[in-house]
């Protein structure tokens, strides 16, 4: 190689780094130019948080929990945390005893996000200075972790967000006990589908038959076993759970046990697309995730013409979604679920044993098995089989102790075969 190409070469290399400097440097200037953006919020006191939070007492030790709504909490913060899936929980703790008590937000969920990993992720387009006072609006608004003696602190702990009813629990601890408050609490800006329905008037008083424990396989009999498309002429899935209780024991249910309400059903594909009985759509849907991210249990629910010792009886199912994650790709490529529906008919069981929701159970066998060889399609022409098994299940509102669930003799279950 000649001088004189080495020296072409040098010259073009160092432009080439001289060029790369300054559209290093105009793009740091444009970012720059670009986070100009000042920071504001506004006082927790300046929206009802407070007024309509519910309260619990253990000992001397009371506990005031609230959540802000979407619009609530975009004011609070100044920033839109529930864009990010954060949602905070307000908390107030009154200790009135005569030591110092700790609080574990870990109880409100496991997962929690710090309140400067909350700010650090809303960092962007906001001014050196804007960012500092974010910091400390985050760090100065987190629930604190000790209560002392004879005080009261409140506080935010920054949550995975939920739609519908907010479940968790507020652990405290002090001289080697601990108290666990459980909580339940409604969000503005969320309507649950179930909520526009009165379920006292859904029935008329003389077509709700009331059975006893003895007499009531006559009534179960009666009750359908699968679904229908919109018509009534298309069979949907099997509806392999009877839960039995009053409504609202239903709802602390599933939520302790991890389910997540849902909003009305209006668009007209998904109605197409809904399983019915008695003429209509579920009077409410449940939701859960699975572990993987593109698994999800839909459960529908449909409030039943009969009672069971003046319990209210409730017909369920269960649908596992796989393999597709969003509307978007099942728009395209079709819903995929478990075609063993029994899989979540016993999911439901364990699941609300394990959250202490389970008073009772029994099992009642049907003659609508399908065999995986002999596997059926609904009418959204999603395949299934099943052993042609129901659980009867009776729900409590109330934690029941893992080993105080009772076995109701209906049937020999299953497994037993």
């Amino acid at each position: 190689m000649t001088d004189r190409s080495f020296h072409i070469i040098s010259v073009e290399s160092r432009l080439r780094v001289g060029f790369s400097f300054v559209l290093f440097f105009t793009l740091a200037l444009l970012m720059s130019a670009c986070a100009t953006q000042s920071y504001h919020y506004e006082s927790t006191s300046s929206f009802p948080i407070r007024d309509r939070a519910k309260s619990e007492t253990k000992g001397k030790i009371t506990v005031s929990a609230s959540v802000p709504g979407e619009a609530e909490a975009q004011a609070i913060f100044g920033i839109p945390i529930y864009d990010r899936g954060i949602q905070p929980v307000w908390l107030n703790i009154e200790n009135n005893s005569e030591e110092r008590v700790r609080f574990a937000p870990t109880g409100v969920d496991p997962g929690y996000f710090s309140p400067l990993e909350v700010a650090y992720m809303h960092r962007k387009g906001f001014t050196k200075e804007a960012r500092r006072q974010m910091n400390k609006r985050f760090y100065r608004s987190a629930m604190p972790r000790h209560i002392p003696a004879g005080e009261s602190r409140s506080g935010y702990v920054f949550t995975h967000a939920s739609p519908g009813t907010k479940a968790f629990n507020v652990d405290i601890f002090s001289g080697g006990e601990d108290e666990s408050f459980a909580f339940f609490v409604s969000v503005p800006g969320f309507v649950p589908d179930h909520q526009s329905i009165d379920f006292d008037t859904l029935y008329d008083r003389s077509q709700l038959l009331d059975y006893d424990l003895d007499g009531m396989r006559t009534g179960l009999e009666e009750l359908p076993w699968h679904s229908t498309d919109q018509s009534g002429e298309q069979q949907g899935l099997p509806v392999g759970i009877i839960i039995v209780a009053p409504g609202i024991d239903v709802l602390l249910s599933l939520l302790r046990a991890g389910w997540y309400e849902s909003p009305k059903i209006r668009d007209e594909n998904q109605l197409a697309k809904a399983h019915y009985l008695y003429g209509r759509i579920p009077d409410a849907v449940f939701r859960n995730q699975g572990i993987g991210a593109r698994e999800r249990n839909e459960l529908n629910l449909w409030l039943a013409p009969m009672l069971i010792d003046g319990k209210e009886v409730w017909l369920a199912q269960i649908v596992h979604f796989i393999g597709q994650r969003t509307q978007l790709e099942q728009a395209v490529f079709g819903a995929r679920i478990d075609p063993d529906v029994d899989e979540g008919r016993n999911y439901l069981l364990q699941n609300v044993w394990y959250a202490q929701s389970l008073e009772q159970v029994g099992w009642m066998a049907g003659s609508g098995a399908v065999s995986i060889e002999s596997a059926r399609y609904d009418f959204n022409s999603l395949e299934y089989f099943t052993d042609g098994y129901r659980i009867v299940i009776w729900l409590s509102g109330e934690p029941v102790s893992l080993l105080e669930s009772r076995k109701v003799e209906i049937d020999d279950p299953p497994f037993t075969r």
